[in-house]
Parts: C-alpha cells; structure tokens; sequence
C-alpha cells in the first residue's frame, strides 16, 4: 500500500492531485487545513492537506491447496497464512498456539484494510448544515434550505468550502474596466462609501493607470469633501463638487475624457423614502455604468435585508460589502449577493486606503465565511 499526502488549494484539488498520481482507487485517509497568507487581514491563507493512500500490490498466485480466501489487499499476510496453513496439515508437532495466533493477527489485519478500503459514513452523519454549522456561519435558514440544500450533506468543513465557493462563482463580479466607466457609490450612513470610493480610486489610477476622475454629491456630512479632496490631491485625481443633479450631469460631461469616473453620494436612511427618491434624482443625471451598493457586514441580518429592499430602488447592478473587519460572522457574503441576484464586486475590512479592499473571489468569500469552523 502506497500511502503520500497531497497539499492544494482546496479539498477538490487536493482529490485531483491524488487521483491523477495513485489513481481512481485512492482512498483518503486524513485530511486537515493549514494557514498560509492571508486576505485583508482575514481568513490567514487555508490550504488543505491531504494524505491518501492506494493498494498497489499484485493479485494472489494460484495456491495447490485450498485455503481462505483472502482479500487482494493484504498478500503478505495471505501468503504468510497459507504458508502456516500448509506446514500445520503436515507438521502436526507445530504449537497450536503459534497458528492461532497468526489466524488472529491475520482477521485484525483484514478488519484494518477492509476500513481503509471502504468508504465509511463521517461521525458527524448529518452533515454540517443539520449539524447546525452553518447557522453559525450566519447564513440565513432560508437559503440553507434552498439555495444552498443540495450542501446538506458534506461533512468536512474544507469540503464545504469548496463546494460553497462553487456556489458562490456565479455571485461574484469584480469590477471589469472596458471602455468609459461611470460608477456611483450608494448606501446608507456609516457603511465607508467615500473610504471605498478612495480604495477604488487608487487601484484604478495608481495599480491599473487608469486615467480617473472623483465627483462628490456628499455635501451634508461634515468634512466630507474635504476628506475626498485629501485623497485627491495625493493620488493627483481631478475632483468635482456638485450640489444638485445639474452640477454631477456637468462633472460627468466634463470628464467623458477619462477611462472612470467615480461618483460619491450622501449616506441615506433606508427608512426615508423622500431621501432616497432625492439621491436618485442625482443617480438619474449622472447616467452610470455601474452602481455599487455599499452594505456593512456589521449590521444585522435584518438591517441588511431592509437596505437591499429600500436601495432598490436606486437600481443597483453590484455589491461591496464593507466593515469586515467589525463583523462577528460573514454570512452576508452569501446572504446579500444569493437574495439579489447581484454580483459581490469587492470586499473591505479596515480603513487603510488603499491595502483595507479585495477584489471579490468565490474562494475568498468561501474562506472568510467557513473560517470559524476551522
């Protein structure tokens, strides 16, 4: 039996490797996480460890005398077995202790392969969704029962994982640059939309050379331009204030010239309509490509689902999930994105401009929303 542990990304990986090398009758025999790197502070790195093993040994020779039969994957007992059996039928002086005991060894050694060889049921049975895992993870009951129910039956959290951040693929959409872009940033108080705007802002211009230009519609918070103008001035962008509709439709004109052109609003109340319908008008002038709404992982399952219903009517096209870093669990990571129907486009935790934003992944959300469990 050859036995050799394997090192991936995921749990699905790591079955690959160990498959194209021992084969498609390779069986796992452990299997554990490990950290390496990280992701916004969070989640260090988890890479899957596998050891696996395969019986390789050749099939029994044909025996003179019939004896027991023997499984293919223990030939060294077996022969040692028929060896003993031979010698006691015509060595009766033999003790009879010394075949006992090897007829002994020989059934624990069988019991043992027959294990290792036999897919066995995990202690956990139920899985981790009715083991009350997920609950935990702060997934929402009713898309464990829905969305995510064909995931009841996986045991293994980095199994998990992996299936979850299949899942998670089609709900995920980093922002793609083609062409000019007009891009607003909506929400309500407090979730970091002008910090995020600013990360955006910098990756944009000074990772990707993009050619960016900032227009402001926050007028009411305090210091809010002003902290805007900072993060202008030392990435070199070009910034446009703007107090009514009028003004953002003429920043947006005066800059058609530039790759993106990202747009800051003032934070609303999701509970004042009359608020909202006054943001909109400024969305309505501006014309954007893209909306990002800025929801916080900190709030409540409740808080959120009551600002994904109010902004709708701003017609968002993308997610960026914000405050990771204040959030006790992640679940809105999937909770948000899978009851829109709109795509996670980027992830922050902290206030470090530009370091505190990531770019969404399916295999980073799997990993920041199971880490708990590992």
């Amino acid at each position: 039996m050859r036995i050799k542990t394997f090192e991936a990304a995921t749990m699905q990986e790591a079955l690959t490797l160990a498959r194209a090398e021992l084969g498609e009758e390779a069986v796992v025999l452990n299997s554990k996480h490990v950290k390496a790197g990280g992701v916004l502070g969070l989640g260090g790195g988890t890479r899957v460890e596998l050891m696996a093993a395969v019986d390789d040994a050749a099939p029994l020779p044909p025996k003179p005398e019939p004896v027991a039969t023997m499984p293919a994957a223990v030939p060294v007992a077996a022969k040692a077995y028929a060896s003993s059996a031979a010698a006691a039928a015509t060595a009766v002086a033999e003790p009879d202790t010394e075949f006992n005991q090897l007829k002994s060894e020989l059934r624990n050694l069988e019991s043992v392969v027959q294990r290792l060889l036999t897919p066995a049921a995990s202690p956990v049975g139920a899985g981790l969704i009715q083991g009350g895992l997920v609950a935990r993870l702060g997934i929402d009951d009713d898309i464990v029962r829905g969305a995510l129910a064909d995931l009841a039956v996986i045991n293994e959290p980095l199994e998990f994982a992996s299936a979850l951040a299949g899942k998670m693929q089609a709900f995920v959409a980093p922002p793609v640059l083609d062409g000019h872009q007009v891009i607003a940033v909506v929400g309500p108080t407090g979730v970091g939309k002008t910090t995020t705007l600013a990360k955006l802002a910098a990756r944009f211009a000074l990772e990707q050379g993009k050619k960016v230009a900032l227009v402001t519609a926050d007028t009411y918070r305090i210091g809010a331009v002003e902290q805007l103008r900072t993060y202008a001035r030392i990435m070199g962008l070009p910034l446009e204030i703007a107090l009514s509709p009028e003004e953002v439709a003429a920043g947006v004109e005066k800059h058609r010239d530039k790759d993106v052109i990202l747009i800051d609003t003032v934070g609303r109340s999701q509970r004042s309509e009359e608020h909202l319908a006054e943001l909109k008008s400024f969305l309505d002038a501006a014309h954007p490509t893209d909306t990002y709404l800025c929801v916080a992982a900190s709030l409540g399952s409740g808080v959120q689902q009551e600002v994904i219903e109010k902004f709708a009517v701003l017609s968002p096209t993308r997610l960026v999930i914000t405050k990771l870093d204040e959030s006790l669990d992640r679940g809105a990571l999937v909770n948000l994105p899978i009851r829109t129907g709109l795509g996670v486009s980027c992830l922050t935790a902290g206030q470090n401009v530009p370091q505190d934003i990531e770019l969404a992944d399916a295999g980073v959300i799997a990993r920041l929303v199971t880490e708990v469990a590992q």
